[in-house]
């Protein structure tokens, strides 16, 4: 399980998007709760969107590779 994961669909809700890639390091909270949409999807700070899940799943698992192990 790493930090980094792939939202499907768009956080800013632009319909070019097809993932978005969030840290989920950084919950977004409201109302003293963990957000979670009428998708049923946690939602978390966004990174980056991409226009590709191919691109987002590139992007995710690139910075999941550079976050420390704990043995």
């Amino acid at each position: 399980m790493g930090r980094y994961k792939i939202f499907d669909g768009s956080l800013s809700v632009h319909c070019c998007f097809e993932a978005t890639v969030v840290d989920t390091n950084k919950p977004t909270i409201i109302g003293g709760k963990h957000y979670k949409g009428i998708d049923g999807q946690y939602h978390y700070d966004a990174v980056c969107e991409c226009f590709e899940m191919s691109d987002a799943k590139m992007i995710c698992d690139a910075l999941n590779a550079l976050e420390p192990t704990h043995d």
